[in-house]
């Protein structure tokens, strides 16, 4: 459901839904990989959420910046055939058209133009809570690697780039403030083969065989806008580097990634 928060005024382009999530369990750290059966057997839907009925998810970030595209946009702006996918099937031409070619302003150039200049948690979480909301649920991360926190394990997060807020954080202060049970979602267990199209080039036209700036290093930005960044930490090795022990490391990364100090950052709520 979209909903449309002109009395706000705001800028913000969210995705307000409401979350049947029967799926969101307490986040716990474990030290033990447990089998989904074991999983099922220890898990039991806390009394709060039977009752609360009702949520909303904020599903918002960077990829709002562009005016056609939508959730996929930092994939599919850097494909000339998405194929069957009709979500976000025009971001490429419109990617073009407004920003140029990917080669000189790629998604980590899109990340830097959101500001969030009329973000205002507060009033969305009462605005929320005014209209039945029992809980708030909020995208930590998309498929896209951008944390909307300040995260440990890069520095590719709202804090340092773009918006320079923790997103996550107002919202959790709003939440709480309201008296409403706060929730997480992390898309980032894909990022790795969603990032793939930002390794490639135009395989023809006067661009032909000029690479994306997925390839771009470290030292490709001095004297630039995103001068002591790897882009490599946003969109991962190039997929010629990725051997088994890189991408380990990246899954250890990940697991041990906390969205605050005790808790998990995955799906699910932090109570």
């Amino acid at each position: 459901m979209k909903l449309h928060v002109d009395r706000l005024n705001t800028r913000l382009k969210l995705f307000i839904v409401i979350c049947c999530v029967s799926s969101f369990g307490v986040a716990q750290e474990s030290e033990k990989e447990l089998s989904w059966d074991q999983l099922a057997e220890q898990y039991s839907c806390p009394e709060w959420f039977r009752d609360a009925k009702f949520g909303i998810w904020f599903h918002w970030g960077p990829q709002s910046v562009p005016e056609q595209g939508g959730g996929w946009y930092a994939r599919h702006m850097y494909m000339k055939d998405v194929g069957r996918q009709k979500f976000g099937k025009m971001a490429n031409p419109y990617h073009l058209q407004t920003y140029g070619h990917p080669s000189e302003f790629g998604y980590k150039d899109v990340i830097n133009q959101w500001k969030a200049e009329n973000f205002d948690a507060e009033a969305l979480i009462n605005f929320s809570k005014e209209n039945g909301a029992k809980y708030i649920v909020a995208l930590a991360n998309h498929h896209d690697h951008f944390d909307l926190f300040k995260s440990s394990h890069h520095p590719w997060n709202s804090v340092n780039v773009g918006p320079k807020k923790d997103i996550i954080g107002e919202f959790e202060a709003a939440t709480r403030k309201a008296g409403l049970k706060f929730g997480v979602t992390s898309h980032d267990d894909r990022f790795l083969n969603w990032w793939k199209p930002a390794f490639g080039s135009d395989k023809e036209g006067e661009k032909a065989g000029v690479p994306y700036d997925g390839h771009l290093t470290k030292a490709d930005g001095i004297g630039k806008w995103w001068e002591g960044l790897d882009p490599k930490d946003l969109y991962g090795p190039a997929p010629e580097d990725r051997t088994p022990e890189i991408i380990e490391d990246i899954k250890k990364k990940l697991v041990k990634t906390p969205y605050r100090t005790g808790y998990q950052l995955q799906a699910g709520f932090v109570i």
